[in-house]
């Protein structure tokens, strides 16, 4: 099947990374991709190599990165992001290759796509590929998908779906993400 954690909110990460704890829990192997993420900058990377059955890829840089197009019709969104490269693309490409291979391979249970939501949502990816490649597959492999604004047509094959909507965060009060809690 083909689940999706989307949505402004926060959760969508920990939600995925929860099911994979769960999975593994029941003796299925889950590999977890994240995209447009650097590994080791979320807390979790440092327990989930720990966790038998349960491998991590990251195909990302530091930073968070926005389309050429967002930056110059938000010139405030300057301070906090940078410009899609190059390298962005090619991590993608290459975080989607590495995830078809293992899918072939049949070496997992549960395939996590960390944020190809916000990789489709920005052009990172072809979305018909990954559209195609999840209808292909879903029969014999679960998947599930994160990350903000996922694109109609992926939402369109998903068998289930959960928004995570921000009601209230501490950043509007000017606070800062904690190691350990958000990040």
């Amino acid at each position: 099947m083909i689940y999706i954690f989307t949505g402004n909110g926060k959760g969508k990460t920990t939600a995925a990374i929860g099911t994979g704890i769960r999975a593994v829990g029941a003796g299925l192997k889950v590999l977890m991709v994240k995209f447009m993420k650097e590994k080791g900058v979320s807390s979790e990377d440092n327990i989930l190599d720990e966790i038998q059955n349960f491998d991590l890829y990251t195909f990302g840089r530091k930073g968070f990165y926005l389309p050429k197009k967002m930056l110059e019709e938000n010139p405030e969104l300057k301070k906090h992001f940078k410009l899609f490269e190059d390298i962005d693309y090619k991590f993608a490409e290459e975080g989607f290759n590495f995830v078809k291979e293992k899918v072939k391979s049949k070496a997992y249970d549960l395939y996590i796509l960390d944020e190809i939501c916000v990789a489709l949502n920005f052009k990172l990816l072809n979305i018909d590929h990954v559209k195609d490649f999840l209808l292909k597959n879903k029969e014999k492999n679960d998947f599930i998908l994160t990350g903000r604004n996922c694109p109609e047509s992926i939402i369109v094959i998903a068998d289930l779906i959960t928004e995570m909507r921000e009601i209230k965060h501490p950043f509007e009060k000017g606070i800062k993400a904690k190691k350990g809690i958000d990040y």
